[in-house]
């Protein structure tokens, strides 16, 4: 235990130097890396890895690659260090996507993931530090909920009056890997570490038809290391751009929320929104993104143009944002005695059937499938814990309710013999804590400042 221990601290002191280096001088340039990848740091990496992921082409689990630990990872460091290290290619799968399209992920081999953690661990103590406050998506202590509250603080605010929300088309696997390179040399100068980068970026792929490809574009969804790497390119290109923007052109107009690609917009008035808007175009162009020109779009918002619209008779817009349809509504604060407009989050309508529509054809084709009860219940309760937030109430009960409808279905479908009764069933479905209650968090921020509507 005390030679763990020694292991374990001597690997975060090397991290932590980094991190500290970073942290204290926000123009420092890392020459040397590579010492930074050894056996502490892959034998950590390896054990940090989900065993019950899919495997890559070549069909080795984590616990085959464990079976030989040392002798596998000394020969690993060494390909690294001599620069004849090489992934293999990626297996890729399409999951469909609420818009019909189909979203490709890559599956690496157990070996490549390795890599990519150890790759993701330094880069992140190197970044981390410079990331804005407006950047919520796969960033340590950072998740959705936040970004989803501060967005909601920001839409109360009496001078916010006009949003642009905005759509990048497929950004993962659009990134420019040269850019991108370009992008990463201003602060990483090891050679041999970029291009332990560049290798992982273009890694090959192999489709369901078994051809290899090269991957010449794009940072593959499905990689460990892919999150952080469209975190940086999107903190150059936009983040940082629209800080400066906002200040100078601006005037400081403008709010930000980020979650990976998934951005948002706010504005004090309709011309500073039209402003950054056309601007926008034009720098995501430059570095190789497009933007979804059906989903991208300024809209009016905020606590006070909603009131205006109610004195006219009109609908505020609604809009989607993070899996939830904000629609603006009537709140009273009991307290303040006042009554004001704000957005009520519901879980998106086309969302909410897709998932219930993949949860019923997996529930028919596993049911012979000995681990369908805990599946179940592991997802119901991983959904409600997402969108269980306040105005969620009957989306949040309705959901587990039909999830459990299609359980028994599924399950009474085996034989010609009914396997339960609806009694047994309820019955053993409590027994094994099947969710069915939840407590809302409260996403919602009140300002004593608001006055009245």
């Amino acid at each position: 235990m005390r030679q763990l221990s020694f292991v374990v601290n001597k690997l975060n002191t090397k991290l932590e130097r980094v991190e500290i280096r970073s942290r204290r001088d926000s123009s420092a340039m890392f020459n040397n890396l590579g010492h930074v990848i050894d056996l502490n740091l892959l034998r950590t990496c390896f054990y940090s890895l989900d065993a019950k992921k899919a495997v890559g082409v070549d069909g080795i689990t984590k616990e085959m690659y464990g079976k030989k630990l040392d002798a596998n990872l000394q020969s690993l460091l060494k390909r690294i260090r001599d620069q004849s290290y090489y992934p293999k290619p990626s297996r890729v799968i399409e999951i469909p996507m609420t818009d019909g399209s189909m979203r490709p992920l890559a599956i690496s081999c157990i070996e490549d993931k390795i890599v990519q953690e150890a790759v993701r661990r330094i880069l992140e103590r190197i970044y981390e530090p410079h990331f804005l406050d407006c950047s919520y998506g796969f960033r340590p202590g950072r998740n959705a909920h936040q970004a989803l509250a501060n967005l909601g603080k920001r839409l109360l605010q009496k001078d916010c009056s006009m949003a642009v929300d905005v759509d990048l088309k497929k950004y993962f696997n659009s990134i420019p890997h040269r850019q991108l390179g370009k992008i990463l040399q201003i602060k990483v100068k090891d050679r041999r570490f970029l291009y332990l980068i560049i290798k992982l970026l273009k890694a090959p792929t192999v489709d369901k038809d078994g051809l290899v490809k090269k991957n010449k574009v794009g940072s593959p969804q499905g990689s460990i290391l892919s999150p952080l790497l469209a975190n940086i390119y999107l903190h150059y290109v936009l983040d940082i751009w629209f800080k400066k923007m906002n200040e100078d052109a601006l005037r400081g107009e403008g709010h930000m929320v980020r979650y990976a690609d998934d951005v948002f917009f706010t504005f004090t008035s309709p011309k500073s929104a039209k402003l950054f808007h056309g601007e926008l175009i034009k720098r995501l162009e430059g570095f190789g993104l497009e933007v979804n020109a059906a989903k991208t779009k300024m809209i009016p918002c905020g606590t006070k143009v909603a009131g205006k619209y109610a004195e006219i008779g009109r609908k505020m817009p609604t809009f989607s944002f993070l899996g939830f349809l904000h629609v603006w509504g009537r709140s009273v604060n009991r307290k303040a005695g006042i009554e004001f407009w704000r957005v009520k989050r519901r879980t998106d309508p086309i969302r909410y059937r897709k998932k219930l529509a993949e949860m019923r054809l997996h529930l028919f084709k596993h049911r012979h499938d000995k681990r369908l009860f805990p599946y179940t219940i592991s997802v119901v309760r991983g959904y409600l814990e997402y969108f269980a937030v306040n105005d969620n109430a009957r989306r949040i009960k309705m959901f587990p309710q039909e999830v459990k409808r299609f359980l028994f279905q599924a399950l009474n479908r085996r034989s010609n013999k009914k396997s339960y009764t609806w009694k047994q069933f309820t019955r053993y479905l409590e027994l094994n804590h099947y969710p069915t209650k939840v407590a809302l968090k409260d996403l919602f921020f009140v300002s004593r400042s608001y006055k009245s509507i």
